[in-house]
């Protein structure tokens, strides 16, 4: 046991070795981690949510300057890579994000510039492999650390108002300190193993078997719209999406089993797509002829060149390369991403302009009735209270503040310590309970002055103002805005 945790560190401290700006990279994306809990900065943020990629891009440059004094300058000036987005990128989850992470990875693949499939393949799996134990690790030990934390908080009666804060940083260490860290030791070359006999069964009848029940269905769906002479539904295109990338990413993989049961249904793997892909063509073109182009349809095309372009490329030997394939990925993404005048939101723009719809109109449904702001200026008796101080609505280290993040309402006093955390329409509920009310009930202006005023054990907080909302699917109450005010301290 001893030899095999001491030979893991070895391994996990020659990556470090090997690779210094991504772990510098780590170490500081980590740290940011925690200032974007403790500050109100949205675009750092988003920063953040691009640490993949720019981690990645330093790898890919460690790679190819490897023995090479001048080139080895760009892989240390990799670290400065974060910069570029301090102005620019979107959030996560949008297309500009989507892309910039599926194109660094194709990189990444392309960057040893190996044409024969069964390398290409191997350096694929070894990616997944890598990235896959990592993110195991990394949650195992995020998990585990969680558990310690919650065990000391109940035996101990320690850190009550600590949850929010121990879970961001802690999930900042593991997986953005820890989990790049545990890629680079995996992802090291080392020697195969032997046959992977669980690799084996998996292709041969867990994925392959599912894939074939999925071509019959797409295959029985496109009989019934050639017999009914009816569009394809839209969803359907993901299926297609979908089908015709693991039917070439398993292709890519059989040259590593043992037994090959469906090399003749892989053979013809190009045959086998292009009656779903004409289906995907014919319901794209309609879409686009009816309603113009929008951002999600232009990459629907893209998606559908790139498909097409692998379909036709496998048609050969010659060309039915995967490194091929990558390129013609990388390319047309790139180019609708980054490149001005073809960008996709230029497309959207000049195709739903010449149809008079731009900006694209939305029809905007709230689910909520418009807010209600409770305010009040009715004196009250203030001979009982030893101090008074200003509660301010943001975080601010000279004074005491008060906000809500995530529904939960925080009061910090001077030296950023919490001194009250309370869900905050439960808060609300308990201050309408005062006064006899419920949150379904409605709310009388006579008892504003008494819900601004919270009770608590040796102080008294009033606060400015309280917005609230009640939504349409439950008739509830809900708080959108609760902080400033004022904090009176109890006489002893």
């Amino acid at each position: 046991m001893k030899r095999k945790v001491e030979l893991f560190f070895g391994r996990l401290l020659a990556a470090m070795k090997q690779n210094p700006v991504e772990v510098i990279l780590a170490l500081l994306f980590c740290v940011l981690g925690g200032v974007a809990y403790e500050v109100e900065m949205p675009r750092l943020n988003i920063v953040l949510s691009y640490f993949p990629a720019f981690f990645l891009i330093s790898y890919i440059l460690n790679g190819l300057t490897q023995g090479k004094k001048k080139e080895r300058l760009i892989y240390i000036l990799s670290i400065f890579s974060c910069l570029l987005f301090l102005g620019k990128g979107e959030g996560v989850w949008s297309s500009f994000w989507l892309v910039t992470i599926i194109v660094v990875q194709l990189l990444y693949l392309i960057s040893w510039w190996k044409s024969d499939n069964k390398l290409f393949i191997k350096r694929f799996l070894g990616y997944l492999r890598a990235v896959f134990s990592a993110v195991l690790l990394a949650g195992i030990a995020w998990l585990l650390s969680i558990s310690i934390f919650y065990s000391i908080q109940y035996i101990f009666e320690i850190w009550k108002r600590e949850d929010g804060r121990f879970l961001a940083y802690s999930a900042s260490i593991a997986f953005i300190g820890m989990l790049p860290l545990l890629f680079l030791m995996f992802n090291q070359k080392r020697e195969e193993e032997g046959d992977d006999k669980l690799f084996n069964v998996l292709l041969n009848y867990v994925l392959s078997p599912a894939l074939l029940v999925y071509a019959v269905i797409l295959y029985l769906y496109i009989i019934k719209i050639v017999v009914l002479w009816s569009l394809p539904k839209g969803a359907v295109a993901y299926i297609v999406v979908s089908f015709v990338a693991a039917i070439f990413m398993l292709k890519g993989c059989q040259s590593f089993l043992l037994r090959r049961y469906y090399d003749w249904f892989y053979r013809y793997a190009s045959w086998v797509v292009m009656p779903a892909l004409v289906m995907y063509w014919i319901g794209a073109f309609y879409r686009i002829n009816q309603y113009g182009f929008t951002i999600a349809r232009v990459y629907l095309v893209v998606t559908g060149i790139i498909l097409t372009g692998i379909t036709f490329l496998f048609l050969t030997r010659r060309f039915g390369r995967y490194l091929y394939a990558a390129l013609l990925a990388v390319v047309l993404l790139v180019s609708v991403t980054y490149i001005p005048g073809i960008k996709a939101q230029d497309i959207e723009r000049i195709s739903q302009t010449k149809r008079g719809n731009y900006p694209i109109k939305t029809e905007v449904k709230t689910h909520y009735n418009p807010s209600i702001t409770i305010q009040g200026d009715k004196p009250f008796d203030i001979s009982d209270y030893q101090t008074i101080q200003r509660v301010l609505g943001y975080r601010d280290s000279t004074g005491m503040n008060a906000m809500i993040v995530r529904d939960t309402f925080y009061l910090y006093n001077e030296n950023r310590n919490v001194i009250l955390k309370e869900n905050a329409n439960e808060l609300f509920a308990r201050q309408l309970e005062k006064v006899g009310l419920k949150l379904t009930d409605s709310i009388p202006v006579a008892v504003y002055p008494e819900l601004l005023r919270l009770d608590m054990d040796s102080a008294l907080l009033v606060f400015d103002e309280i917005s609230i909302r009640k939504y349409l699917t439950d008739s509830v109450y809900r708080v959108s805005n609760m902080g400033r005010g004022y904090y009176l301290k109890k006489k002893k």
